[in-house]
């Protein structure tokens, strides 16, 4: 069976010469097809078997529609002539399948989404035949392609993928004032009812996604020349649900004891393609298994299930979950009781703690970091920091837009990332490629002045692992590392109304 684009064309070409009334030769129509094929750098037909293959397929069509050929041939004076059968007028001129009439639903409105764009008038073209070929029937289907915002930026982005432009992009997310970004555009994922441009900053490395809600304006940028990637879209998603890349890319193994009633709909609509699912002896529960990335996709994912499964491996994502959970219920039983929904809810939303074991702490100072329901336990290395450093990166977020805290500095040290907007920080935690192993990332937002006063004393405890005096093979006293920490700056700036 004929299927490409080429076999495509020279239909169109046949029945637009059938559709005339006219009577064809094989020559005759060899001899049009192959001069429309050229102008478009084509293959041209180049046997006589080709020309034949191609009216049978034809006349399969047909015959699928009407239960008869629709093209027919008479032999006169050694010749074969070709025509349509009397009464056809084209091969596209039938009535829609039910099948054909929801796909067009769909194509018609993701089209609507791009109607009355500059350079796409054949949409409303399009549309306009697509309206005289369903209209008569009832909209049974509809889609849901993203909101029209996304929708307006999905054929300018497009074009720009394809013609390797560099963009001009006014940005705004829902929590930041609009910043203006320069990006190198590879590739456009839809993930439930958001579309995101897979793009890369200029003068970065990583790919991000950039939801397309969240894009006010873009234009070509041609002074900046384009940068291609080699990242594989294919694989960056393999082991991901959603867009989210962690900062930790590691992929885990991750064991669900799902309720049988929900079988069926993970089989229906799995969580990731990885998915595997296998029923217990009792028959009231089932063993899932997703080898994914931890993101925060994944946990929303989960979190819609919470009531008919449950983590059971590995043992830190369980953790996780069961930290969140209370959180929640705690947060309902506040409710109930009339009083602050976060009241007494533990961890607190941001902390930073010394945790005091010993009088050799000082050879490995431990730490305690919490957002929300995300717990980091680390240690900070006593002979690795220069203390003076991470206060200058504390004072910096009072003046600058964002600073970064390295604690350790080692290849892969645990990253505190501030970024400032307005009275809100933007916080990400790295942990460090050893506690990275138990461990997963912290990231969300917190009041600025809140996370600036639990960083500067959490930090100043850290000067109570050193001893007050000098001890063999110790590099700092408490009073040096107390100094070094102290800021005015940042004292300052705390006790600010």
């Amino acid at each position: 069976m004929a299927n490409t684009k080429d076999y495509a064309f020279r239909e169109m070409i046949y029945d637009q010469c059938f559709s005339t009334g006219k009577e064809y030769t094989c020559k005759q129509l060899m001899d049009i097809v192959n001069k429309r094929l050229e102008e478009r750098g084509m293959k041209l037909i180049q046997s006589r078997t080709t020309f034949m293959q191609d009216m049978m397929e034809m006349n399969g069509k047909f015959n699928n529609l009407w239960q008869k050929d629709g093209i027919v041939y008479e032999d006169r004076n050694k010749k074969r002539y070709y025509r349509y059968r009397y009464g056809i007028d084209s091969i596209y001129n039938h009535e829609l399948t039910q099948e054909e009439v929801e796909k067009l639903q769909e194509v018609k409105s993701l089209l609507h989404g791009f109607k009355g764009m500059p350079k796409f008038d054949w949409i409303d073209q399009m549309l306009t035949r697509l309206d005289c070929n369903i209209t008569a029937r009832k909209e049974i289907a509809s889609f849901e392609g993203g909101t029209n915002r996304s929708s307006k930026f999905l054929m300018p982005l497009f074009k720009a993928i394809s013609e390797r432009q560099v963009l001009d992009v006014k940005y705004c997310n829902f929590f930041t004032d609009s910043e203006d970004l320069i990006l190198h555009p590879y590739y456009l994922k839809q993930y439930w009812r958001r579309w995101y441009l897979m793009a890369r900053r200029e003068g970065e490395k990583d790919v991000e996604p950039f939801a397309l809600d969240c894009i006010v304006e873009i234009q070509e940028n041609k002074k900046v020349k384009y940068k291609g990637t080699k990242t594989s879209f294919k694989k960056y998603f393999e082991h991901l649900v959603g867009v989210t890349m962690p900062p930790e890319p590691n992929v885990e193994h991750i064991e669900l004891q799902v309720d049988a009633s929900l079988v069926p709909h993970l089989l229906a609509m799995p969580i990731h393609e990885s998915q595997a699912i296998r029923i217990n002896e009792d028959g009231k529960s089932a063993i899932a298994t997703l080898d994914v990335m931890i993101n925060y996709e994944l946990i929303q994912e989960l979190m819609f299930y919470a009531d008919h499964l449950v983590v059971k491996s590995p043992a830190h994502f369980r953790d996780a979950m069961k930290e969140r959970l209370e959180w929640c219920k705690q947060s309902y039983e506040n409710v109930e009781a009339g009083k602050s929904w976060t009241a007494g809810v533990e961890p607190q939303l941001f902390a930073f703690n010394y945790i005091h074991e010993s009088a050799d702490d000082w050879k490995e100072i431990h730490f305690r970091m919490s957002m929300n329901l995300t717990v980091l336990d680390s240690f900070i290395s006593a002979y690795s920091n220069d203390w003076k450093y991470i206060r200058v990166c504390l004072e910096r977020i009072i003046d600058h837009s964002e600073t970064v805290i390295e604690l350790n500095n080692q290849d892969q040290p645990t990253k505190i990332e501030l970024k400032k907007d307005g009275e809100m920080l933007d916080v990400l935690v790295t942990p460090d490629s050893f506690t990275s192993k138990n461990q997963t990332p912290i990231y969300g937002w917190v009041c600025m002045k809140d996370a600036v006063r639990e960083l500067y004393n959490g930090l100043m405890e850290c000067a109570k692992a050193f001893p007050k005096e000098y001890v063999e093979g110790c590099p700092f006293t408490y009073d040096v590392v107390y100094q070094a920490l102290k800021s005015e700056k940042i004292e300052n700036y705390l006790k600010e109304e």
